[in-house]
């Protein structure tokens, strides 16, 4: 009898010890997961740190553009901010913590990242809009500006900044469908990873 308990002794503390095993393998399991999510986001921020300099950039080019065009200020200053409130807007969209991903909950970040999704996709149909109303505007200012400064610009110079705005355009909206198809597709990723990891939580029958 004696030697029976002792056998039971033995076996709980085994299991004792192999449930401290999985729980630490279970625990660094989630740290990686959580960190292999959080290193998928800095795609985000190294993108809403390029759209800043990209608007510096926008502020002193369409600058001097509108001086050797003869552009309006107007114009001027309703691309600088269209563009300025596209960037804000996008880096409120894209905003996230470390604290979101490696010590919150990670239901709470699923929702998060099903938000980002919704509001990336309403910001593109608002682009898209505010895209068909600007373009032919830009075109616009640059054939009458130029027409209107008293042969400063040749008409090769202006076909030729025309030519190339739209291929600019073109350039920059394939980049900007791009960019947009790998975001959505990063909040996917992170969405799925965290209902596997909430999904083998519950069903776990050490918990």
């Amino acid at each position: 009898m004696e030697t029976k308990n002792n056998e039971l002794e033995e076996m709980r503390q085994q299991l004792g010890i192999l449930k401290e095993k999985i729980d630490g393998q279970k625990l660094i399991n989630d740290k990686l997961i959580r960190q292999s999510m959080l290193n998928k986001m800095s795609f985000m921020k190294k993108y809403t740190w390029v759209s800043f300099f990209a608007l510096a950039y926008i502020y002193v080019a369409f600058f001097f553009l509108r001086e050797q065009f003869n552009m309006s200020w107007l114009f001027y200053i309703a691309t600088v901010i269209i563009m300025t409130v596209d960037v804000l807007f996008d880096a409120y969209i894209n905003r996230f913590s470390k604290d979101q991903f490696l010590n919150n909950d990670l239901i709470a970040t699923s929702k998060r990242m099903v938000r980002m999704k919704k509001l990336r996709k309403r910001s593109l149909l608002i682009g898209i809009i505010g895209m068909s109303i600007w373009s032919p505007w830009l075109f616009t200012e640059l054939y009458y500006g130029a027409s209107s400064s008293n042969g400063l610009v040749s008409p090769d110079y202006m076909w030729g900044t025309i030519v190339g705005g739209l291929v600019g355009l073109l350039a920059g909206a394939c980049i900007g469908i791009w960019i947009y198809l790998r975001m959505q597709s990063i909040n996917s990723d992170i969405i799925s990873q965290i209902d596997e990891l909430t999904k083998d939580t519950k069903d776990s029958p050490m918990l």
